[in-house]
């Protein structure tokens, strides 16, 4: 069973980026080109035609292009940050982990290779497995007996890290070892139709497709976690059309948008994920028309511009995210990447709701 699957674009960037984008890890800023001189490019007669003067005719077809550089460079800049970050994360768990196990070595007087002997691996039961596969099996069309040995080894691997990383937890602990590195988070604007609490203190933004498969089966993930946590944990959606890949993505998130000016927004998405094989716009018409919706106001709206650039804004927002695929989820503007099991989303959660107790002093 794959534990990520994300609906993504190609890229295409060009090679000449890589050469005019200039990043740096402290300033994060991009270097500044001289402006150009304009320069002749033709003669007719004694006139002179210069590079200015085609640009000049051509003015949209060249903003565009500076356009997509800004948008590409946005997105670049975006990743870069974030990959350091988990970078610099994961390198330093592994000095900290290191240097807890070379403490301890010294106090018993052994090697670190003998202190590393002491974990203790639980076996996987018949049970946990068959468990596991009872808890997942909507994510395939194979029986337990297709999977068994997949989800034992799995789940065998599941026991090694954790009883791994709670081996190192406890000699960090033991010898005053403590990380002031925070996680890495970015400031993500909860602004979008909301599911849940107003003052939970965890928000999941979600970017999301309605024709993407993989949004579609987040969509139970997305649904027990709310019923775990009706206090804690607000879902905003958020819109990430990839019309590259899927020809009705944007009009469903109109078709949405629309549905959210008639106070549907949910009853919309609902149908739309529950359906994803009717989101051409005459059925999305039967489906506004099944829902209640005013349908010639429905029609109306999906015709306005401005319901686009509604669309267009959130989408915008995703790119300066350094967000290309669906689903992407920002759990208090931490990233979770695709469609991954609710474990992961609890593992978060767990975290931010002990930093929000932690902040009140609970």
């Amino acid at each position: 069973m794959s534990s990520q699957s994300q609906c993504s674009p190609r890229l295409f960037i060009a090679a000449a980026l890589a050469g005019v984008l200039t990043l740096t890890f402290h300033a994060g800023t991009q270097a500044k080109e001289p402006a150009p001189v304009a320069s002749a490019v033709a003669a007719v007669g004694k006139d002179r035609i210069t590079d200015a003067d085609v640009m000049a005719q051509a003015k949209d077809k060249f903003q565009s292009l500076q356009d997509d550089f800004d948008s590409q460079s946005a997105l670049l800049k975006a990743r870069l940050e974030r990959k350091r970050s988990e970078l610099l994360q994961q390198e330093l768990g592994k000095l900290l982990d290191k240097r807890a196990v070379e403490l301890e070595a010294k106090a018993r007087g052994v090697t670190p290779v003998a202190v590393l002997a002491d974990i203790k691996v639980t076996a996987v039961t018949d049970d946990e497995a068959r468990a596991f596969y009872e808890s997942h099996k909507e994510r395939t069309s194979q029986t337990y007996d297709q999977l068994e040995s997949q989800i034992k080894q799995y789940l065998a691997n599941q026991h090694n890290e954790s009883a791994t990383r709670g081996f190192y937890d406890a000699l960090r602990a033991k010898h005053g070892i403590t990380v002031l590195l925070a996680p890495y988070r970015v400031r993500v604007a909860a602004t979008g139709p909301a599911r849940g609490s107003p003052s939970a203190p965890v928000t999941i933004v979600e970017f999301g497709d309605f024709q993407c498969p993989y949004c579609g089966q987040a969509e139970s993930t997305l649904r027990a976690v709310l019923a775990k946590h009706p206090d804690d944990v607000r879902l905003v959606f958020r819109h990430l059309p990839l019309t590259s890949l899927h020809p009705n993505a944007q009009i469903a998130a109109e078709a949405a948008v629309c549905a959210d000016a008639q106070g549907k927004f949910w009853e919309m998405h609902d149908a739309m994920f529950g359906d994803q094989s009717s989101l051409a716009a005459s059925s999305l018409q039967q489906t506004a028309q099944r829902l209640g919706l005013d349908t010639g106001q429905f029609a109306s709206c999906l015709s306005d511009a401005k319901t686009s650039q509604t669309v267009a804004a959130d989408a915008k927002a995703a790119n300066a995210l350094g967000v290309s695929g669906t689903p992407s989820f920002f759990i208090n503007g931490r990233l979770i990447d695709g469609n991954v099991p609710q474990e992961q989303f609890e593992a978060l959660i767990g975290e931010e709701l002990q930093h929000a107790s932690n902040r009140r002093g609970g």
